[in-house]
């Protein structure tokens, strides 16, 4: 596939005196569309060569970066202060993108944390986004999660900020082994403990967003593993149900696990993501 595609990387500026890693992989044929594609909690951009390998070679480029605190972009790891700085992240690199290629459609693919910033964004319309598939969309937490940790999560959060609860499950991410086993030997994967504050930020985000998920009105599919041990498969049916957006849809990938893209069946998944873009794109 290397042959149909050129792979740029770089940096882009979300704040006074930070920059984030960006990469983009762009097709040699003619550009159908541009995919921003935004990565989940302790992942990194370069971890989802599937959905490149399968867009790419069919006219759309993929952008995507690594969010702070993640991959090969700086911070603390796996920390915010605020959620909210990420969302303003992705805001920041949908412009930078949609303003390197005016004229082009901007179709946002989000997994997981990357799935809730995703939604947040679409509550504010942007004019320029086409459409938004979102996979493992995070609204409800998984049930490995215990419930006393969530109970206390805000008082952990003001006092002991960068204090590391829970890691995550790796072995729920895939039913593939080879991809648990890339995953826990990958450098740029965090496999530590997650900070206090990011878990409680997240829990915040997420009962945030489903106050205003009416507001989003852009086509959307949600994608979702039906064995999803990480983010509650009822997510996406809370979104779906919510969304005012007249051009929805749902697809529950029954015994899947998280990560969709990199599950035995990612072929069938990557060409439903591959057929409702193009369906969607500008006549």
């Amino acid at each position: 596939m290397s042959s149909q595609m050129t792979h740029l990387e770089g940096k882009f500026s979300v704040a006074k005196h930070l920059s984030l890693f960006y990469q983009a992989w762009l097709p040699d044929n003619r550009q159908k569309a541009i995919i921003v594609l935004v990565h989940g909690l302790a992942d990194h951009s370069s971890r989802y060569q599937n959905v490149v390998n399968h867009l790419v070679p069919r006219g759309y480029a993929v952008w995507t970066y690594d969010q702070r605190g993640h991959g090969q972009s700086p911070g603390p790891r796996c920390y915010v202060n605020r959620l909210s700085d990420l969302i303003g992240d992705l805001k920041s690199f949908s412009n930078f993108v949609s303003s390197q290629n005016p004229g082009t459609p901007v179709f946002i693919v989000g997994h997981s944390m990357g799935a809730l910033e995703s939604i947040a964004f679409a509550t504010e319309n942007p004019p320029f986004v086409a459409g938004y598939a979102l996979s493992g969309m995070l609204l409800r937490i998984g049930q490995n999660v215990p419930k006393l940790l969530l109970s206390l999560s805000g008082t952990l959060s003001s006092l002991i900020p960068h204090l590391g609860v829970q890691t995550i499950e790796c072995e729920a991410i895939s039913r593939d082994q080879s991809v648990v086993k890339a995953y826990i030997a990958d450098p740029l994967v965090y496999t530590g403990k997650v900070p206090v504050r990011m878990g409680a930020e997240l829990i915040t985000a997420m009962a945030s967003v489903q106050t205003k998920l009416t507001a989003v009105k852009s086509p959307i599919l949600l994608l979702h593993g039906g064995a999803d041990r990480l983010a509650s498969p009822s997510s996406s049916q809370i979104t779906f149900d919510s969304v005012s957006s007249q051009d929805k849809e749902i697809r529950i990938f029954p015994g899947c696990y998280h990560e969709i893209f990199n599950e035995p069946c990612r072929d069938f998944v990557l060409g439903t993501l591959s057929l409702w873009l193009d369906k969607h794109l500008p006549a």
